[in-house]
């Protein structure tokens, strides 16, 4: 056979352009080209979403203002003025809200023009405050869908972009007075404005909308440049990514692929060959290989029928020579496939215990394999039964007419074996017995056999067969029945004992998952072996995510040991073991492991029950600290009488020494003494009344009230001086019912909690003030948060106790969260503290409805 060598490279052939590098760089250019255009798209598809946000928030921020100024007028100024005008009398200036709320935002534009607040009206007064074609049509919007409480989008004014933040406003009973019937209106606004515009609405009837507009066009355009920038750069470095794909696909593919088709051209011969390739090449690399594939098989296929019909005259001679030995060993192999296949059969049945759990669906199988090896018609298989004795049929293949049940005695083989013909009842007899019978079936009078089921000697059932051919029954056969029954019976009996042993394991399983609290079962290995559905649920995982592997009393991404350092201990004594636990989402474990022994002592594995105790250490915590309170207030009522007499005599003592210094002459620099003495020993007086109110147990006040006005009063009275400094958010649920609630006390909560937010703050900041209405569980929550510095961890637990500060000295006395806590504690509630250092900290307040 000759070689194939590679043709000679030709140097006057230059290399043509490859077709499938074309198509390669035409999909991936296509790909990239795609790739930049969604990202530019992505860019300013979140920058513009980014923007709507600020414009969002820019734009509450001005009709929450004048929202605040129309509160105002509505309940403070205007009732002022009504007692100093009358009912009759109307100040517009003064009374209207519409009329003050404008006012107020003109002058607003003054600061910031680009700010455009507008208020307007259906069936306005002022003609100037008629709704535009844009807000006509949020007007209508918002009666359309009463539900929506405001709008906010991009909208095109004049050419221009800008974003629109609106609301509607509505009626109330209030607005009546003015705008109900004329009759009942101030005659000054009738004067005014006349009969016929804005008289006659009534309670819930739309009347306008408050928007705020914001430009937005410029900022648009930017956001515009800086996605045709992301544009530009991606196809400026994808392009450069193309030229380096092209070069190394070149190096890599292509050149290779030619080196691959140049060992095919030079191994081809045939004239028809070398023309189907050179058509080939029209096509691009893949399809010239295909081509030279197709002749290599064309040549395979040409030698294997050489070799066929070599092969067949070579079959044909030794056919001859061997057809005597064949006859010989046919009988052999005969015996063997019989043999064979008998044994394959009780394999077969030997495996049907691990294919399924279920004998129903094993019987049928049975008998069908058992029909090929044993000469009958058709068979069927009977089970032994308890509570009563009986055999019960199981299911039958060709075998129609079988009694399904046949009764048995208690004893059915105390008696001796039957004499003369057996019917089917009595062969059923003499098989539980253990015994293989005859007897003449059916209708026809022809044989039946019936045969044990035997397992360790104990009978389980009978396999019963019709029109049995008794002259292909060899002795070899019976013997081969026999070993089928005792093998029907190991699988009956491992089958029924799987039964017994699932139905334990889940009765098991139920009691497991009964128990309430965590308990697990594990081997000496502490992994586990069973866990109950209170585990499951409290780490939320599936029963396959645990099962044989270690436990955890933590959270499943922060795996812990089952009882870290102390394991080989616990095995050692074979005690039990109590220990608490800190769970990862911080709840408190109380956790019990009992050790398990097999018959010699030994530790197998053992028992975990874990009991949440959450809720009891925190009642002990509380009953603590409301001990430590009350011990540390008796002992500081003691220290205050104690420090209020000698206070008492300095400042007379002062007083004296002034007014004799104040006669005598040069004698400044005495008074200066005298009054920073005055000053240190009235910080001290401060300081044994602060102590005074916190020891002495002062007479709480209920009354009726609403909550959310009592935080608003307070934070109107520290506005001024906090508004340099930080901003206030209220987020205040307005469906709060009334709560019995000491106003007074309430307060100096609020007071207390704001003025250490405030210095918990840097140079600027935000304090938010939220309430909500826990309707289902009964409770109110009041949420005091700031973005300050933060409680460090392990001071967390003792910012209530008195007397403990972190301010520096002569800044605080310690005894404000004591109070507060002292007050919460009356009223029925509890205060908590959660805190991030360096990031946030949040007071939760929460009071129940019935205090």
């Amino acid at each position: 056979m000759s070689e194939i060598h590679p043709p000679a490279a030709d140097p006057k052939r230059t290399p043509k352009s490859s077709s499938l590098q074309k198509k390669f760089l035409l999909g991936v250019g296509v790909i990239f080209l795609g790739f930049c255009l969604i990202s530019a798209w992505l860019i300013y598809y979140h920058e513009k979403n980014l923007l709507e946000e600020a414009a969002y928030e820019k734009a509450e921020m001005v009709l929450a203002a004048a929202e605040a100024s129309r509160h105002y007028i509505q309940d403070v100024l205007r009732p002022k003025m009504y007692e100093v005008v009358g009912k009759e009398g109307f100040v517009l200036e003064a009374m209207s809200t519409s009329f003050v709320s404008r006012a107020v935002m003109d002058r607003f534009r003054h600061t910031l023009p680009a700010y455009q607040y507008r208020r307007v009206a259906l069936n306005a007064r002022n003609p100037e405050y008629a709704p535009r074609p844009v807000e006509q049509r949020l007007i209508e919007f918002f009666s359309a869908q009463p539900t929506e409480k405001s709008w906010q989008g991009l909208v095109n004014l004049q050419g221009q972009a800008h974003f629109i933040h609106a609301r509607p406003v509505y009626f109330e009973q209030s607005c009546l007075h003015c705008h109900g019937d004329p009759e009942d209106a101030p005659p000054a606004l009738v004067e005014r404005y006349g009969r016929e515009r804005g008289f006659g609405h009534h309670v819930g009837e739309i009347a306008g909308i408050s928007s705020v507009t914001i430009p937005v066009d410029v900022a648009l355009a930017a956001i515009q440049g800086r996605a045709f920038s992301v544009f530009g750069i991606s196809l400026f470095a994808l392009s450069a990514l193309f030229v380096g794909i092209n070069f190394f696909f070149n190096r890599v593919v292509v050149h290779n692929l030619r080196d691959l088709l140049n060992v095919f051209r030079g191994g081809l011969r045939d004239e028809k060959e070398l023309q189907l390739l050179s058509e080939a090449q029209a096509k691009d690399e893949i399809g010239e290989l295909t081509a030279a594939a197709w002749v290599l098989v064309g040549h395979l296929g040409s030698t294997r029928k050489q070799l066929e019909e070599y092969a067949e005259n070579l079959e044909g001679m030794v056919a001859s020579r061997t057809e005597a030995l064949e006859n010989s060993r046919q009988a052999l192999q005969d015996q063997v496939a019989e043999r064979n296949r008998e044994l394959k059969t009780l394999t077969t049945i030997a495996e049907l215990i691990t294919q399924t759990g279920s004998l129903r669906e094993i019987f049928p199988r049975v008998l069908v394999h058992t029909l090929g090896l044993i000469p009958a018609r058709g068979a069927a298989l009977y089970l032994l039964q308890d509570n009563p004795p009986r055999l019960e049929l199981q299911c039958q293949e060709n075998a129609a007419g079988l009694i399904p049940s046949l009764p048995l005695a208690a004893d059915p083989c105390r008696s001796s074996a039957r004499e003369g013909a057996l019917d089917l009842t009595s062969s059923l007899h003499e098989a539980v017995c253990g015994r293989m019978s005859f007897f003449s079936c059916l209708e026809k009078g022809e044989s039946c056999l019936n045969t044990p089921l035997l397992c360790r000697g104990r009978v389980l059932g009978v396999m019963t067969f019709v029109e049995v051919i008794f002259t292909e029954l060899t002795p070899e056969r019976r013997e081969l029945l026999q070993a089928i029954g005792h093998q029907i019976g190991v699988t009956i009996e491992s089958l029924q004992s799987l039964t017994k042993l699932a139905e334990s394991k889940e009765l098991l399983q139920t009691v497991f998952d009964g128990i309430t609290d965590m308990l697990v079962l594990l081997d000496r290995n502490l992994c586990i072996k069973m866990v109950n559905r209170a585990y499951l649920d409290y780490f939320g995982l599936r029963l396959d995510e645990v099962l044989e592997r270690p436990c955890r009393l933590t959270r499943p991404d922060i795996p812990t040991p089952l009882i870290p350092g102390i394991a080989a201990d616990f095995i050692a004594t074979r005690k039990p073991l109590t220990e608490e636990l800190n769970g990862a989402d911080g709840r408190r474990l109380l956790v019990h492991n009992y050790p398990l022994f097999d018959d010699r002592g030994e530790v197998t594995g053992l028992v975990r029950y874990a009991k949440d105790i959450t809720a009891e250490k925190q009642v002990e915590e509380r009953i603590q600290q409301t001990e430590k309170l009350a011990a540390l207030g008796q002992l500081a009522a003691g220290v205050a009488h104690e420090l209020n007499n000698p206070l008492g005599v300095i400042l007379c003592y002062v007083d004296l020494l002034k007014r004799e210094l104040s006669r005598a002459k040069e004698a400044s620099d005495g008074l200066k003494d005298l009054a920073t003495i005055e000053k240190h020993a009235h910080n001290c007086q401060r300081i044994v009344a602060d102590l005074l109110n916190f020891a002495r147990s002062q007479e709480t006040t209920r009354q009726l009230t609403a909550l959310n006005p009592t935080i608003t009063e307070v934070v109107q009275m520290v506005g001024h001086q906090f508004r340099q400094h930080c901003t206030i958010e209220l987020d205040l649920d307005p469906t709060i019912p009334d709560l019995e609630l000491d106003v007074a006390k309430m307060r100096q909560v609020y007071l207390n909690l704001l003025m250490n937010a405030r210095q918990a703050l840097k140079d600027s900041g935000v304090i938010r003030i939220s309430t909500r209405y826990l309707q289902e569980a009964g409770q109110v929550q009041i949420t005091f948060w700031d973005n300050g510095r933060g409680i460090a961890s392990e001071i967390r637990g003792k910012i209530f106790d008195p007397f403990f500060s972190t301010k520096k000295t002569g800044e605080g006395t310690g005894l404000g969260l004591s109070v507060s806590y002292g007050i919460i504690q009356e009223h029925g509630g509890d205060i908590q503290v959660d805190s991030e250092p360096g990031q946030w900290t949040r007071f939760t307040i929460t009071l129940p409805l019935g205090v």
